[in-house]
């Protein structure tokens, strides 16, 4: 079930149809930096006013919800809730 990551950036496209990302065939090493940071700043809420900006926690909800309803196959979905999980323990602090 490992998909490559140009794959999981037309199912994250398919999901976000308004995102402006990059229309060009990138390759997997940039599909996965556009995939990744593209999640961060999701689930960061940057594309929102501060003062409306929700959680991390939220976003992330709102996301796998996303994902769960949408019309993708089940393991496109599992792997790009997985790459969700991934990136927001990234956005955990340490705590060491």
């Amino acid at each position: 079930m490992n998909h490559p990551f140009s794959v999981l950036l037309d199912g994250y496209r398919r999901l976000w149809p308004n995102r402006s990302l990059t229309p060009e065939s990138l390759d997997e090493q940039k599909s996965k930096t556009l995939l990744y940071e593209t999640i961060r700043q999701e689930l960061r809420d940057e594309w929102t006013h501060p003062r409306l900006r929700q959680t991390p926690e939220v976003k992330f909800y709102y996301a796998v919800k996303r994902v769960t309803a949408s019309d993708l196959p089940n393991d496109i979905k599992i792997a790009l809730i997985q790459t969700y999980l991934t990136a927001m323990e990234q956005l955990r602090p340490s705590h060491t």
